[in-house]
């Protein structure tokens, strides 16, 4: 490791509670990337000014549907968790301050040879991290699949769509009110993945954190089952589809960097 990735100063969370989460789906759709959301499921092609209308209109239509019937539901948890770091894992720390369960990451190979434990105070200082998982997945499926019934396969496609992109938006929520809960939240700017802001949050599955089994290690801490409604299958795959979950660090020194050489922009 280059240097010292430690933070300087530990932000303590108001308290160490499981925290269940709801948002309203005006807020959502506020905090949705649009030109994600174009480019990802709309693929409109330039030059055609009749199309993209028409595809603005069924898009608003639906979004009013989804607000008015209330047709996806935003749930969730999130909590802060004592933890150090060793090495390249994470460490976990009940309420008595014995060893829990444990997060490994994989280290770069080359150039600054970073690790996401990189970003914890290592043992002798107790640091914090917050977990969440949240969907917008919930009665998505019949939904669609009513719509394809009837279809309207256009309709149904973009139910789905939009749903995924719900749920990154409900992440970019909850993790604004972690930072509240912090004490480190800036003022928000809508939507808020256009924010800067101090820290970062990973999700499971991506290079720097691979290791989907981990997922077992986030359920098992965070319980999102019985009441945000969030599942776990055999292979650590999140139930809705519509889901997202992430660890996330308060350190203004943490970076998202491949698992090459760089840094990611």
């Amino acid at each position: 490791m280059s240097g010292n990735l430690y933070p300087d100063d530990i932000p303590v969370p108001a308290d160490l509670e499981r925290h269940y989460a709801e948002a309203g789906l005006e807020e959502l759709f506020e905090n949705m990337d649009e030109g994600l959301f174009n480019l990802r499921f709309l693929k409109l092609k330039k030059g055609d000014p009749e199309k993209e209308r028409e595809t603005r209109e069924l898009v608003d239509g639906i979004k009013r549907e989804i607000i008015a019937g209330k047709l996806i539901k935003p749930r969730g948890v999130y909590r802060f968790f004592s933890v150090s770091s060793e090495a390249d894992r994470i460490v976990f720390h009940d309420r008595a301050g014995s060893k829990a369960p444990v997060f490994d990451f994989p280290r770069q190979k080359g150039g600054e040879k970073l690790c996401l434990a990189d970003f914890a105070a290592p043992a002798g200082r107790q640091d914090y991290i917050a977990l969440f998982a949240v969907t917008c997945g919930e009665g998505v499926l019949e939904l669609a699949k009513r719509e394809k019934e009837a279809g309207n396969y256009v309709k149904s496609y973009l139910v789905e769509a939009l749903a995924l992109m719900l749920a990154e938006a409900f992440a970019d929520v909850i993790h604004y009110r972690i930072r509240q809960a912090w004490g480190i939240a800036e003022t928000p700017v809508k939507p808020l993945l256009r924010s800067r802001y101090r820290g970062k949050r990973y999700s499971f599955g991506y290079p720097v954190c691979p290791d989907l089994a981990n997922q077992k290690v986030l359920f098992d801490l965070l319980k999102p089952e019985p009441d945000a409604g969030i599942n776990l299958t055999d292979g650590f795959m999140m139930d809705p589809e519509a889901s997202v979950s992430a660890i996330v660090f308060h350190n203004p020194k943490a970076v998202y960097f491949d698992m090459g050489s760089g840094l990611e922009s």
